[in-house]
């Protein structure tokens, strides 16, 4: 598989007028690993950087609308950024991105010399991409304690949701930001890169999975979250995003699809799955049973069908709670006739509400063929595998999935 990636990188720590950052390589080495040929394998020639001194405010801006003139609908875009951001303290919270020439002092000098989230978000649209990724690791502060920064009278150091959201307006959109709540993000003192960026360089070089020989978004913030929030501190990165699908953002080493090895569990499940689908339709039932499972249990998964696995003489409504409740997951494979089935919605029903008991979610659907799915069902991300071509990739992304433990959401 090869993608048409494009990148915009920029990093920043001197600083002409305000406080200096710690000295990182954040923006250096995400260039280098989306240029790898054994990593991200992104063309060389499609990766813009801009460090320290050349990253002003008109070259940035300049920098975009080359982003936007070189990608099509087929490209695969990434705009990195590591330096200063937050919004003004007091009057309308306006969000800035501050390049090298930015001034502090006064929310006039912020708005001729800062970059704006607005108009961030208007450059971002002039890219016609069908992928668009957003990065912001900003406001690095030194050590774990309190930051330096001589204009947090003008700036606080806090990027909210609803300027991350603007930003990844549209579909194919994505944002990912190093921290919320307070808006810090850190870096340990004596350390090549931040927190939020070692581990993004950690899941770009293979560590966020690779199934298919891709990196995809979902995977990639997935891991990097999971890891900022295991190194203890307050940090915890947000994800944005208007996705149809979780699309790939990189290659895997070069596109190297690793030999799928699944994890062995102890949590109590009797099933890692049980696969709810449409029995009564001929197309839904052979593709599930012919290749959904069949591909499945060939890795080792242990499923749950109702016509093998339900007791015999048991009330069939009883059977559902118990495939529910012993399985670690439900898979719906969503299709118009599976939305149209009284006994197929309630077992969805029920995974979905043994997950709002105990804030894990234990329910995956899988789009099979295309439908319109009501709002409840749009609130879960889907596995997206109605292309053929990406049935193989699709099911082991979702073997992976089948034995990781449940995760509690994180409170917001």
């Amino acid at each position: 598989m090869t993608l048409d990636g494009h990148a915009l990188v920029i990093g920043i720590s001197r600083y002409r007028h305000v406080a200096a950052l710690p000295e990182v390589h954040d923006a250096q080495d995400v260039a280098a690993a989306l240029g790898d040929p054994g990593l991200c394998a992104y063309p060389a020639s499609n990766i813009a950087a801009l460090l320290d001194e050349s990253a002003t405010r008109a070259a940035i801006l300049d920098a975009l609308d080359h982003l936007a003139a070189r990608t099509g609908p087929s490209s695969t875009a990434l705009f990195y950024f590591s330096g200063h951001g937050g919004r003004t303290v007091g009057g309308d919270e306006t969000c800035y991105l501050l390049p090298v020439d930015g001034e502090g002092g006064s929310d006039e000098a912020l708005a001729r010399s800062a970059i704006s989230a607005t108009e961030l978000s208007l450059k971002l649209r002039a890219i016609t991409a069908a992928r668009v990724t957003v990065v912001l690791d900003c406001c690095r502060a030194s050590g774990l304690a309190e930051p330096r920064d001589v204009i947090r009278h003008q700036l606080a150091p806090e990027l909210p949701s609803s300027a991350l959201s603007r930003l990844a307006s549209g579909r194919g959109r994505a944002v990912l930001a190093a921290s919320r709540s307070d808006g810090l993000a850190f870096v340990k003192p004596g350390e090549r890169n931040g927190i939020f960026t070692r581990h993004l360089l950690d899941g770009l070089r293979g560590q966020a999975g690779g199934a298919g020989g891709v990196i995809r978004i979902c995977d990639l913030f997935h891991y990097v979250q999971q890891q900022v929030a295991a190194e203890g501190g307050a940090q915890r990165p947000v994800f944005k995003a208007e996705l149809e699908e979780n699309y790939p953002i990189a290659l895997f080493r070069g596109g190297l699809a690793p030999a799928l090895q699944l994890p062995e569990t102890g949590d109590g499940f009797t099933y890692d799955a049980f696969v709810s689908y449409r029995h009564d339709d001929p197309d839904d039932r052979a593709w599930t049973q012919e290749v959904l499972v069949r591909a499945l249990e060939a890795h080792g998964l242990r499923l749950c069908l109702e016509r093998r696995d339900f007791r015999l003489g048991q009330p069939r409504i009883r059977e559902m709670e118990r495939a529910v409740i012993t399985s670690r997951y439900t898979v719906g494979v969503f299709t118009p006739s599976y939305l149209g089935g009284a006994f197929e919605d309630f077992q969805a029903l029920i995974a979905q509400h043994e997950a709002t008991e105990t804030r894990a979610p234990r329910f995956i659907p899988v789009l099979r063929r295309p439908c319109d799915l009501h709002l409840g069902q749009r609130m879960t991300s889907v596995l997206d595998l109605s292309d053929d071509t990406e049935v193989a990739a699709g099911i082991e992304r979702l073997a992976l999935a089948l034995r990781e433990a449940p995760r509690p959401r994180l409170a917001d």
